[in-house]
């Protein structure tokens, strides 16, 4: 008897338990200081890449060079929050036609931002979180889109929590064709009041009910512009200049609940488990023969 059941603890500790956990994880701790236009996720795997910043003359078309910097004490703009450890700064620079910056009123909706791609096989209860930056002329209004097959993408809330009271608000849309039909945040002087631009926001979050984001092989988000024409303003409510202003990102993670065994896997187990009961008792009827 002991001996089945030292088996069964065995085969027990041998089965994966429905648990919470970080799927792929970008801190950029992992990545040089540099100029990295696709940083490496420190945990898990996955892809991370800009869009939308060599397209639109910002006076000029430009070059996309996203990079990995060092956070300073001084980024804390109005609300108080400094980011001190790596970040990734997306925007572009001047190319061969001249000076240009890449963030531009002229991108259409959700056209302008950064992609996060990581699969969720195996994996139920998708989660994401992030923390977004935004300097004094970068873009206010920022949108998480996700999707479950590459090409469509899905508009979702974000959960500001204790970001509320730093500056920064929830909205949505229905009326405005230049912002996203459905819902957004703003970091927005003119709809946040003083503590608006050039501040960190910690711990953002979104939680992915769509059926179709489990066990996907497709699963990405994207964290991208809100709004387009005279609704891109900056963090200081004025209209987009079109040559100044980026967004920085830190910890962007993709979690879930890794999935527990099939009831056809449990049930090969029991019947493995009856299997090895019966042999042992013909066993002991043998030895007590």
């Amino acid at each position: 008897m002991k001996k089945i059941l030292s088996i069964a603890a065995l085969v027990a500790a041998s089965v994966p338990s429905a648990h919470a956990g970080v799927i792929t994880q970008w801190t950029f701790e992992n990545n040089s200081i540099a100029v990295n236009n696709n940083p490496a996720p420190s945990t898990g795997s996955g892809s991370a890449q800009s869009i939308g910043m060599n397209i639109y003359a910002t006076p000029n078309i430009g070059v996309t060079t996203n990079d990995v910097l060092v956070g300073k004490s001084s980024d804390t703009g109005a609300n108080g929050v400094a980011d001190t450890t790596q970040t990734w700064r997306v925007r572009a620079q001047a190319g061969a036609n001249g000076a240009a910056n890449g963030w531009s009123s002229l991108a259409p909706i959700g056209t302008q931002g950064a992609v996060f791609s990581a699969s969720t096989l195996g994996y139920t209860g998708i989660n994401v979180s992030f923390d977004w930056y935004a300097t004094t002329q970068g873009e206010a209004n920022l949108q998480l889109e996700y999707t479950t097959d590459g090409v469509n993408w899905i508009n979702t809330p974000i959960n500001i929590g204790a970001n509320g009271s730093l500056g920064l608000a929830v909205l949505t849309n229905s009326i405005s064709a230049n912002t996203v039909n459905g819902s957004y945040i703003s970091d927005n002087l003119l709809t946040n009041g003083s503590k608006a631009g050039q501040d960190w926001f910690t711990g953002l979050t979104a939680t992915i009910n769509d059926p179709n984001a489990v066990n996907d092989p497709l699963f990405a988000i994207e964290l991208v512009n809100a709004s387009t024409g005279a609704d891109n303003v900056s963090t200081q409510g004025t209209a987009l200049n079109n040559s100044s202003g980026n967004w920085r990102f830190d910890n962007v993670t993709i979690s879930g609940v890794a999935a527990v065994p099939e009831p056809e896997t449990w049930a090969m187990l029991l019947a493995g488990l009856g299997l090895l009961g019966g042999v042992a008792r013909r066993a002991k009827r043998a030895r007590t023969a």
